[in-house]
């Protein structure tokens, strides 16, 4: 992978780190064996620091023997470490004590760099507010903004398969800290168990996810706005204080790729020194296949070069380019390559609106609806029945965290395009390459029986031999279609419009293939279900449920569509 100089490595576990409360938070630390100063590299995680995320990055003793010292800690109440576990509350000034106990550590030169992905992404973004003495960059992979907008709602609805996982895979732990073997084995077993019961309800009285060992489960559900609890890790208003050079990593079909980007794009338009590399990748495993789609040799794991790279720049001032180049590289699906880029959205994209057409009956892959750049004149509804007791099955997704639990990936689509609840509407075979490269927004016209439910939206490849790739997806609840902070119930049978958007990717629709938007109420598991009657908790059980009947329109005063970022393709593309 490089041409480096190895050095042998030595190892020493469980090290205590003081915190300024007098918690004792344990680390194990690499070192190269040699003389001299070394750099350190700073890893804060919650999933047990013997394994430091090695499912996506190298072993860390693989960057020792580059020439550097990791760090791999466990943060406040996980595994080794002291303390009470409660997501996200610690880790600003754990970070920023851990920082000056590695930058204190005899061998090291000075310079402190924090890598990780998901939740040690954010182990990092939060410290560096403070800009602690030492943190010279960072490089969070697969991270949010905030924990609230896509992260665990999206729009109003939850992120279901994701939240539940988490909180399933974290409890365990907290048994076996408290020598209760028993009750771990069971929590234990029931991470694999939670995916036959992601449709028990309600969902604050969850049989798999104890109160008393995932308390944080049951108050993210007693959030269920915007509001000041989520305000307080948000990052969008503290960007102005975030001056780390910092290499933000993320995938296509990560749950968590429109935080990394709006990450990027907010330091970046205050801050030099900012990167952004987005592969064709889900959350983890990073390599060319995403489930039922192969993007090629060169989509395979990149991360550690690019992370190598970064920090032998900023952390042992080798001038090896990497400055140099676009501050922007992402992956192409379809071309199945990477592409420099200057901005995001790219300066070039011709926002293109793309109508939904049908004679009243796009139900399912039998039924009429076309799609195209040609407004709506005259044109029936389209009605459907969403029954939240047979909602629509997520194949593939942007989610997290396990690709065995979670929907994640790139998957065919036919076996739910044959239902009447979806709607289903396919362009003309494309006569050349479509390139879509930026954010998809969705502009519905629509009504509902009920007085609330949720309307989702899905992007799909139509390839030449038939087969239906998801690119993206996603969802509005119709009582948050104006703000995440005061949602309100719609009227029954009244017109609205909702405009959200849907997600952000890179794509290339080739030639003699079909663009194919899907829509209808519900993508589950990825997301909860809607019960069509409006509350804001989550105590809504099965006597709660309601089928509602739904219409979308797309006639000349209500023209349904979406909006494509369309990327003009160069000769020779």
């Amino acid at each position: 992978m490089n041409t480096y100089n190895e050095y042998e490595v030595k190892v020493e576990r469980d090290v205590a780190v003081p915190m300024r409360d007098g918690v004792i938070l344990r680390a194990d630390i690499y070192s190269p064996v040699g003389d001299g100063a070394f750099p350190v590299l700073l890893m804060r995680l919650p999933y047990d620091k013997a394994v430091s995320e090695s499912v996506g990055y190298m072993h860390p003793e693989w960057y020792a023997r580059q020439g550097y010292i990791i760090v791999t800690q466990d943060v406040r109440g996980r595994y080794a470490s002291e303390g009470s576990f409660e997501p996200f509350r610690h880790e600003r000034q754990d970070g920023v004590d851990t920082i000056a106990f590695s930058r204190s550590l005899p061998q090291c030169n000075g310079k402190v760099g924090m890598y990780g992905f998901s939740y040690v992404g954010a182990t990092q973004l939060h410290p560096a507010i403070d800009c602690p003495e030492g943190l010279t960059a960072i490089a969070p992979g697969f991270t949010n903004d905030g924990y609230y907008e896509d992260w665990m709602f999206k729009n109003g609805a939850l992120h279901l398969a994701f939240v539940q996982t988490w909180a399933t895979s974290l409890a365990p732990d907290k048994a076996i800290r408290e020598g209760n073997s028993a009750v771990a084995a069971e929590l234990l077993q029931q991470i694999t168990g939670v995916r036959e019961q992601f449709g028990y309800l309600p969902l604050d009285e969850h049989p798999s996810i104890r109160r008393e060992y995932a308390p944080y489960y049951y108050e993210w559900l007693e959030h269920p706005v915007f509001d000041a609890y989520w305000r307080q890790w948000s990052l969008r208003d503290r960007y102005d204080q975030m001056k780390v050079p910092a290499l933000h990593i993320g995938g296509w079909y990560d749950i968590f790729i429109e935080g990394t980007i709006r990450n990027y794009v907010g330091l970046a338009a205050r801050h030099p020194n900012q990167k952004l590399l987005i592969g064709p990748w889900m959350h983890y495993p990073w390599s060319s296949l995403a489930r039922d789609a192969d993007y090629g040799a060169e989509a395979r794991n990149v991360v550690d070069e690019w992370q190598l790279r970064w920090f032998d720049f900023w952390l042992k001032d080798e001038d090896n380019g990497i400055m140099e180049q676009a501050p922007i590289h992402i992956f192409v699906m379809g071309d199945n390559a990477w592409r420099a880029e200057q901005e995001w959205p790219l300066a070039r994209t011709q926002y293109t609106r793309y109508y939904l057409h049908s004679r009243g009956d796009a139900n399912s892959l039998g039924g009429s609806g076309t799609l195209d750049t040609a407004q709506p004149d005259k044109e029936p509804s389209d009605i459907y029945a969403y029954n939240p007791l047979d909602p629509v099955p997520s194949l593939g997704g942007n989610s997290c965290c396990v690709p065995a639990l979670a929907p994640m990936g790139a998957c065919d689509q036919r076996p739910v395009e044959i239902r009447n609840d979806v709607l289903v509407y396919t362009s003309p075979l494309l006569g050349e390459e479509v390139e879509v490269t930026g954010p998809i927004r969705a502009v519905l016209y629509a009504s509902s029986s009920a007085d609330d439910t949720d309307f989702t939206v899905k992007l799909v490849d139509v390839r030449p031999d038939g087969k239906a790739i998801n690119i993206v997806q996603g969802i509005q609840r119709a009582s948050y279609r104006e703000s995440n902070e005061q949602p309100m119930p719609i009227e029954p049978g009244v017109v609205y419009k909702y405009d959200f958007q849907v997600g952000s990717t890179s794509f290339v629709f080739g030639k003699n293939h079909r663009i194919r938007i899907e829509i209808s109420s519900s993508n589950f598991p990825l997301y909860e279900r809607s019960l069509n009657r409006f509350r804001t908790d989550r105590k809504g059980g099965y006597t709660d449920v309601k089928v509602a009947t739904q219409k979308l329109y797309h006639d000349v005063d209500r023209p349904t569509h979406v909006v494509l970022p369309v990327i003009p393709r160069q000769r020779g593309n």
